[in-house]
């Protein structure tokens, strides 16, 4: 599978694309001005302390407070210990024992990393004091002296030789993962990624003592650098730019790490904007899309909430040339390929529950989930898929750190505030009657004015126009009626033009 990455750089915001087999797979976009980005390390001060839910609220720069748990919370500990296997007994007895008010307080400055980034307008940046920085082999752990080695990594004599290599920085105070890229690596090469990132973490120790106030430290690694990082060399098929600085950028970074040949870097000076080019800005449209077309005629409907989002199955215009099982069974098997890939492209995350079109047969509903199961694994953000429940629906979570595509490029709407409806012309009409009546019957009115939408006005003279007389007729008033276009379409006004 060969990977394509595609930046466009406007002023204020780049967009990466990411193809794969000629497919739009994910789209990331980022906008200048953003405090908030993943992997961020911050001088935060501690806010308010709150033990009873074993959090608290810190001020570290970012657009609105961040919250940290008890968990996330740095407890000292040296290798020694952590060998004895004394650390995760003492972990657990804090957290039986121990309250959040015994690590901070009010008013205290901590080093903080950005967990999880902001999401909808309500919750803020989750944060942790359990620094880890990513280089392209290792992920190098400050704060917690532990040692892994990826599961993806099979030759046992290449994993004795990184476990050697890990103790080693273990011994010196820091925690280490070595990553799938580096089994492909001699030892040199993964030592020098590890001096670069200690390098790193003693400027950010450094800069956190100078820091009084909430600060950035250190900017996590740019989302293109992080998008060939976490992507093998053999993977990768080429990297097009249209700004001559993100050039510049990827070639640095390839020269460093040598194993990313510097000819897949290119850069597009096409007078056509790049996204037309390559045929991406089309398939960008999908990710608002509420109704998805499968290839038989089936559909998808996707709805997205703060709480969770909800995927629908349905057959559509297809009919099938078979028997009713064999149909909805095709119609699952394509359904579930496209619901693997929104879940990446709108990276939606959290709970998903997809409502697959009922089949009898088990053995078609085990190849579905299996189906299903397969496709999330090529999926870089953590899922888990869990089996049909007697309701016939289908359970997913996936890993939030970012907020959806959805969420990024789209606002509420200003007619109804998110809700996705507003309310009928006919129920907005039986609202002006019922301000008729409050008029007349509180201050006597005998001639009124209606200002309202264009449409609830048509309504008023033409599907209610005989209710709309009688009730006249019955309070004994006159009312006439205008249209402003500027006026929402639930918005109207009932006034009194009696002479005073």
């Amino acid at each position: 599978m060969k990977r394509q990455v595609i930046v466009n750089r406007t002023y204020g915001e780049r967009r990466i694309a990411i193809i794969e087999d000629r497919k739009l797979v994910e789209l990331h976009i980022m906008r200048d001005g953003s405090s908030d980005y993943l992997g961020n390390v911050y001088c935060g001060v501690v806010q308010r302390v709150l033990p009873g839910m074993q959090s608290a609220f810190v001020e570290y720069g970012g657009t609105r407070t961040g919250f940290i748990h008890v968990n996330d919370l740095k407890k000292d500990i040296t290798y020694e210990e952590f060998q004895k296997n004394v650390y995760r007994k003492e972990e657990n007895d804090s957290h039986q024992k121990k309250s959040i008010t015994d690590y901070i307080c009010d008013g205290q400055k901590i080093l903080v990393q950005v967990l999880k980034e902001p999401v909808g307008q309500k919750k803020g940046a989750r944060l942790t004091t359990h620094i880890s920085l990513a280089g392209r082999y290792v992920v190098l752990m400050p704060t917690i002296p532990h040692m892994g080695i990826s599961r993806k990594i099979k030759n046992s004599a290449k994993r004795a030789e990184l476990k050697q290599l890990g103790q080693k920085v273990q011994k010196k105070g820091f925690g280490i993962i070595m990553r799938t890229l580096s089994e492909e690596i001699d030892s040199s090469t993964i030592e020098k990624d590890v001096v670069l990132l200690i390098k790193k973490w003693t400027t950010i120790k450094n800069l956190f003592k100078k820091e009084k106030s909430p600060a950035l430290l250190f900017n996590a690694l740019n989302p293109v650098l992080e998008i060939i990082q976490n992507t093998n060399s053999e993977d990768l098929k080429e990297v097009i730019l249209d700004s001559r600085d993100d050039e510049k950028m990827v070639c640095q970074y390839s020269r460093f790490y040598e194993d990313v040949a510097i000819d897949k870097v290119s850069y597009y000076d096409l007078p056509y904007p790049i996204f037309d080019y390559y045929s991406i800005e089309p398939e960008i449209v999908d990710v608002l899309k509420r109704k998805i077309w499968l290839k038989s005629g089936g559909f998808l409907i996707i709805e997205q909430t703060e709480a969770l989002s909800v995927i629908d199955v349905n057959t559509g215009k297809f009919t099938g040339k078979g028997n009713f099982e064999s149909t909805i069974f095709k119609t699952n098997i394509e359904a579930a390929e496209e619901v693997a890939h929104h879940l990446r492209l709108r990276n939606l995350a959290g709970i998903i529950i997809v409502d697959f079109i009922d089949m009898k047969n088990q053995s078609n509903k085990k190849k579905v989930i299996d189906f299903l199961d397969e496709l999330l694994q090529k999926d870089p953000a953590k899922t888990s898929v869990f089996y049909f429940t007697r309701l016939g629906l289908i359970q997913i979570t996936r890993k939030r750190t970012t907020q959806s595509n959805i969420s990024f490029m789209t606002e509420p709407c200003p007619y109804c505030n998110g809700n996705a409806i507003i309310l009928s012309k006919d129920t907005v009409v039986f609202k002006i009657f019922r301000d008729i009546q409050r008029q007349v019957r509180l201050y006597r009115s005998r001639k009124l004015r209606v200002e309202a939408h264009p449409d609830a006005i048509l309504a008023l003279e033409t599907l209610h126009f005989k209710k709309f007389t009688e009730l006249k007729k019955e309070l004994n008033v006159t009312v006439e009626t205008d249209k402003n276009q500027t006026f929402h379409r639930e918005h109207y006004l009932v006034s009194s033009k009696d002479s005073r």
